[in-house]
């Protein structure tokens, strides 16, 4: 017997539906009709979504709309480490953090460890074992600093900022973190970005620093 992979039911289901409110079966008609719903019942869903952002904001006495946003951008980087993974496995890099720090080395063209690590928000083990593994992988080289001879600087050997080149022409393969924003909206999206950023950068270190006390 022939395995029936698609069923036509829930079509013809959705078409009874239509035809008890519809005037005239037009399969055009009944298309959009179709489309139309879904996109209701889409947003049904983002609004369910809405209310228990909002019920739980309201019991715990979180800033308005903060949780909606946090979870959002979490979402968000999520979408931006599934899309770029596999540019970083095809050039041989272990984590988001691998490139973070390469890149950060290639801007600065010369700098400590501790600086590479600091900027991208990582902790000191985990940092210290990555710029080991770039430089077991020969992308990075390490120096004396000349002015404090207790600390290395780190900067990209050739084959580190080809490394770097080859992600970045990977990255240009990949989709659009910003979708179908137009002009204005990636500028305020990404002043609005700069002000959260720079907001939490003056704030980490007393954070930090409160936690450590308790």
């Amino acid at each position: 017997m022939m395995e029936v992979k698609n069923s036509y039911l829930p079509l013809i289901i959705e078409w009874e539906n239509y035809l008890t409110i519809s005037k005239k079966a037009d399969i055009t008609d009944f298309a959009f009709w179709l489309l139309a719903k879904g996109k209701v019942e889409e947003k049904n869903e983002e609004a369910d979504l809405e209310v228990y952002f909002d019920k739980n904001s309201e019991a715990h006495h979180y800033a308005y709309k903060s949780s909606d946003a946090a979870f959002l951008v979490w979402r968000l980087s999520k979408f931006i480490r599934y899309y770029t993974k596999p540019v970083l496995l095809e050039n041989e890099l272990a984590s988001q953090d691998d490139f973070a720090i390469l890149a950060h080395i290639d801007y600065r063209k010369s700098c400590s460890k501790k600086e590479a690590i600091d900027a991208n928000m990582i902790d000191s083990t985990t940092g210290i074992e990555i710029i080991k593994r770039l430089v077991n992988q020969g992308l990075v080289s390490e120096k004396i600093n000349q002015d404090d001879k207790r600390q290395k600087l780190v900067s990209l050997t050739e084959n580190g900022r080809q490394k770097l080149y080859n992600i970045f022409i990977g990255f240009s393969k990949i989709p659009d973190v910003m979708a179908e924003l137009n002009i204005e909206q990636r500028e305020l999206l990404i002043q609005t970005l700069k002000n959260l950023d720079s907001y939490h950068t003056k704030n980490i270190d007393s954070f930090t620093s409160s936690k450590k006390r308790t």
